[in-house]
């Protein structure tokens, strides 16, 4: 007997896997300690200057979703997504090419938003749902696991390039691996056709495909508001973080450059673990239960910071547990949107709640940074992030099953 052949939607999944590995936000997000750490080293410049690099990118990526969201609509996932790849790595050749103020690299980074916006998650969230159903969540957290690898790989691998050959290099290097691996995966293997998806019933519920919510409908729903409160809290609570790692365990002492980037990296490798295993409970259960509870990974994750002032077990323990609450907060941002409001308008809806991430994303790192100059005690911004951690996980507790979907489920046999 000859078994089965493989469903062709885990071919698209390991293509989108390895696409989100170089995406704009992982690229970006995951090298900006590292390379503003060799910038201040070569040309001299604040780290507090350079921060405000990074909320221009992600304001520029703000604003550039919900063009992402009508582009996908009309052109669907694999041309837009191509389209932004060439874009995203001539950008980054370009860069590594020019930079050589402040405000050039202020510049950069805005386009970097702009531009990278189209090789981020939503470009594939259509079309991935489109080929999956029952294991729709599975199947999202292994895709975009593949931030997670690029999270846990980008970090070490510019820290070589930049001390190697200096950090342009760095730049040119990402850009090639785009054009080399990134591009011809996307090109070969992402497919939109929703008739070739539900060519397998075991993956595809053919009542649940087009049902839901139109914008305007999703508007008008609690659900709606109290998931732009969630991810809105989840961006500036992950990327307050993140912008300021490197230079808080570097202020600490608490470890040389190169061991504070494999704290980053091993955070990386947590988040993969984390969006499979999320994954797959929330396929299982509750999503807002299952969702509270890997939010608050983050809230012990602080709670541990708080104390690390070396390279030891609980600076190990700290990143594992941040990198597992990114993964189960990416893994929430795909599932709840398809979940509460179906996919009749899952592209454009998934912009609003990715313009709330980003948003607060963007107002994060500027966050921790006045609370760090205004506070004698540098346990007070660290402090409020876990508050606002804590309050997030509330929110989620109190989303209830969407009652579109309650009536649909009694309307089928």
């Amino acid at each position: 007997m000859s078994a089965r052949p493989l469903y062709r939607g885990w071919h698209m999944v390991g293509a989108v896997l390895v696409a989100l590995m170089l995406c704009g936000t992982t690229t970006i997000v995951a090298t900006f300690g590292i390379v503003t750490a060799h910038l201040t080293r070569s040309l001299g410049w604040t780290q507090g200057a350079m921060a405000t690099a990074l909320s221009l990118f992600l304001l520029a990526t703000t604003l550039a979703v919900p063009v992402v969201g009508i582009a996908v609509d009309r052109f669907g996932s694999r041309r837009t997504a191509a389209a932004g790849i060439i874009a995203f790595a001539a950008l980054l050749a370009l860069a590594g090419g020019t930079i050589t103020s402040l405000r050039g690299l202020m510049l950069f980074y805005s386009l970097f938003g702009a531009v990278g916006a189209f090789t981020n998650p939503i470009v594939y969230i259509k079309a991935l749902s489109a080929w999956f159903d029952r294991r729709r969540g599975f199947a999202l957290g292994l895709a975009v696991a593949g931030q997670g690898v690029g999270g846990a790989i980008l970090p070490m691998a510019v820290e070589y390039v930049s001390e190697a050959f200096g950090w342009r290099y760095a730049f040119y290097a990402l850009a090639a691996a785009l054009m080399l691996f990134v591009l011809p995966l996307v090109a070969l293997f992402v497919r939109d056709d929703p008739a070739e998806a539900a060519a397998d019933p075991a993956h595809i519920d053919h009542s649940m495909a087009q049902s839901g919510l139109t914008v305007a409908q999703a508007l008008r729903t609690r659900a709606f508001w109290i998931i732009i409160a969630v991810f809105l809290l989840f961006g500036m609570t992950s990327y307050a973080l993140t912008a300021n790692f490197v230079a808080l365990m570097l202020e600490r002492g608490a470890g040389t450059l190169p061991q504070i980037a494999m704290l980053s990296s091993l955070a990386g490798v947590a988040m993969i673990a984390g969006r499979l295993v999320f994954g797959w409970l929330l396929d299982r259960f509750p999503v807002p239960i299952v969702g509270a509870g890997g939010v608050l990974c983050a809230a012990a994750a602080l709670a541990i910071l708080l104390r690390v002032d070396t390279i030891g077990i609980a600076a190990v323990t700290m990143s594992v547990l941040m990198g597992i609450a990114m993964g189960a907060e990416t893994d929430l941002l795909s599932i709840l949107v398809g979940r509460y409001f179906g996919q009749r308008a899952i592209s454009r809806i998934y912009a609003w709640h990715n313009v709330s991430f980003l948003l607060g994303a963007a107002m994060g790192p500027p966050l921790f940074a006045t609370l760090r100059g205004r506070f004698a005690s540098g346990d007070i911004p660290i402090l409020t992030l876990i508050a606002l951690v804590i309050l997030s996980a509330a929110l989620l507790l109190m989303l209830r099953k969407p009652k579109w979907l309650v009536e649909l489920q009694r309307q089928l046999p």
